[in-house]
């Protein structure tokens, strides 16, 4: 009776230990995303060296001959507080080479940029050592519960059990890892959570052995206890924990709200003069003042002055409700659809008090109707039942190939369908004529859409250098809207036409690639475009005079060297005074 009673429970500790281990796997690959963008390639990255490492650890598993079930217990505390921690310490890291970063000064832009590779590379190589010695870990357990059940049992049968509950531990949390625990827990709690499990398992084997009746020495039993204490502990402060890694990824500015939701992470901040930021994975969305003002005018009204009819209007992203603002001014307006994917970002937006004062209630106003789902699936569902005036797409830039679905040819061409013949539609499309933004072009080309590249009269290179795309059903004419004004209240265009925004401007010959693809749902290319996305993060995270101030430079230089870096020519970009 013991001794099956003994094998039920060290097939328990197989079940959570193979749970624990697929998590740290998906746990860690999604922080790399989350930090770096490339999910593809980091996913396939992490999960190649995580392999490995439990290759390593299988293979120096048979240099333990002797006491087994202490060793095992050792092993799974070791790996309590490391995977437990793993989330943690990726975060923590990144955080720290931020917070490093913003105190370093450097000679110049070429050192300035240097020092930021140097920085991505140091936290690239120290994320993947913790997750290589997380993996090796993991490695010795399989291999030593098999020599365990091969001592009550013939050799066949333990491997036949010990595989069959490793795969089954490993379906259940990989299937509940996304569903459930990071969308209810986020990314350091729930790594938390699997660090108490394999606390558990190891409590289990303890057991187990009190059942056998094998001694145990009281340092195993108190490591245990503390694993499990870790792991509560961590599991509870978890949420003060990411509040203190993002105060250290903005420097002084205070966080607001921050929050994981199923989708991504995103966190309000405001600076000392109280201008309010949003951040979707370390990727700046908004800045109130000047910044949210060019961006959002520039992005509405254009193409609202520009249609034949602006009744029915959609809107794909834009969650944030600056967009609806604008749309709102224009009383001819009937009727506003806005899909978001993120319920608990349009929730924010629609009941924080400093989301309602930037976009002025727009959420409550009758006209507009939210739906929370995927912007691909809206459209691919309606496919033509729904018809409208003007359809403005406001993502986030297509950091990683999960995004550069909803820059796809396939996507565009469902666009096109749920538009009317003289519908437009407007695309955001990262910088001005930079990689992304020329991807764009030729994809909606492609798709059949005419298409116009334009940015704000005013732009700076470092914050501001907004490019965003028109699209039309049939050839764009523009001698019919060159001179004409904008008549509602707004900022930049109380002395401008729309010529001044969107008459085609010079492009110099070695900003135009001739080697950039279309990007397709089976031929993803536009997020290799994107460029660096560790240095994007930092140079959104701080204020722009703090970035200037770092490279030692004066004003005036830093942008004469900083568009050198960039365009490697002069362009027609001017900085706002």
């Amino acid at each position: 009776m013991e001794n099956r009673l003994g094998k039920n429970l060290v097939i328990l500790s197989i079940f959570l230990v193979a749970g624990a281990a697929i998590a740290y796997e998906i746990l860690a690959g999604s922080a790399m995303v989350n930090l770096l963008g490339a999910s593809v390639y980091y996913f396939s990255l992490v999960i190649g060296i995580f392999l490995f490492a439990l290759g390593i650890g299988g293979w120096l598993s048979a240099k333990i001959q002797k006491r087994l079930f202490e060793r095992l217990i050792f092993i799974e505390i070791v790996l309590s507080f490391l995977g437990g921690s793993l989330s943690a310490l990726i975060f923590g890291n990144y955080a720290l080479v931020f917070n490093f970063l913003n105190k370093s000064i450097f000679s110049g832009i070429n050192w300035f940029f240097g020092g930021l590779i140097i920085a991505k590379l140091f936290f690239s190589l120290s994320a993947l050592f913790l997750i290589f010695a997380v993996g090796v870990l993991a490695g010795f357990e399989l291999p030593l519960f098999s020599r365990l059940l091969a001592e009550k049992e013939d050799l066949k049968d333990a491997l036949g059990k010990v595989f069959f509950w490793d795969y089954a531990g490993a379906l259940l949390v990989s299937i509940l890892t996304p569903i459930f625990f990071l969308s209810n827990f986020g990314i350091i709690r729930t790594s938390f959570i699997m660090g108490f499990v394999n606390a558990l398992a190891a409590l289990v084997l303890v057991v187990v052995l009190k059942i056998e009746k094998i001694s145990i020495g009281n340092g195993l039993k108190i490591g245990v206890l503390f694993a499990i204490i870790f792991n509560l502990v961590g599991f509870l402060g978890g949420s003060r924990l990411e509040l203190f890694f993002e105060k250290k990824l903005y420097g002084e500015r205070e966080i607001l709200y921050n929050f994981n939701s199923p989708y991504q992470r995103f966190s309000f901040v405001q600076s000392k003069d109280g201008a309010i930021s949003l951040y979707i994975n370390g990727q700046r969305q908004f800045e109130s003042g000047e910044w949210d003002a060019v961006y959002h005018e520039s992005f509405v009204h254009p193409v609202m002055n520009i249609a034949g009819k602006r009744s029915r209007i959609l809107v794909l992203g834009g969650g944030d409700g600056l967009a609806l603002r604008e749309i709102l001014k224009y009383p001819d307006v009937k009727e506003v659809t806005l899909v978001d994917i993120d319920e608990k970002l349009v929730a924010a937006a629609k009941d924080f008090e400093f989301m309602r004062i930037l976009n002025q209630n727009s959420f409550r106003d009758p006209k507009v109707k939210v739906i929370i789902g995927d912007a691909f699936k809206f459209i691919e569902d309606i496919n033509g039942r729904e018809i409208y005036d003007i359809a403005l797409v406001d993502f986030p830039d297509p950091s990683d190939d999960s995004l550069s679905r909803l820059y796809s040819k396939e996507f565009y061409r469902l666009l096109k369908n749920i538009l009317k013949p003289d519908g437009l539609a407007v695309v955001q499309s990262s910088s001005y004529m930079d990689s992304v933004q020329q991807v764009i072009l030729r994809t909606m080309s492609s798709a059949g859409f005419e298409v116009l590249a334009y940015h704000p009269p005013y732009f700076d290179l470092l914050d501001q250098n907004f490019g965003f795309t028109l699209a039309s059903k049939k050839k764009l004419n523009k001698d019919e809207w060159l001179n004409k004004p904008v008549p509602v209240q707004n900022v930049i265009f109380n002395e401008l036409t729309l010529g001044s925004i969107l008459e085609s401007k010079p492009i110099p010959r070695d900003r135009i690639s001739r080697s950039l693809e279309v990007n397709s749902l089976f031929r993803p290319t536009i997020f290799k475009a994107y460029g660096d996305v560790f240095i994007e993060h930092y140079l959104e995270s701080r204020p722009k005079k703090s970035i200037i101030a770092q490279t030692g430079l004066s004003e005036e230089e830093f942008y004469k060297e900083f568009e050198k870096l960039i365009y490697k020519s002069p362009s027609s970009a001017t900085k706002i005074p």
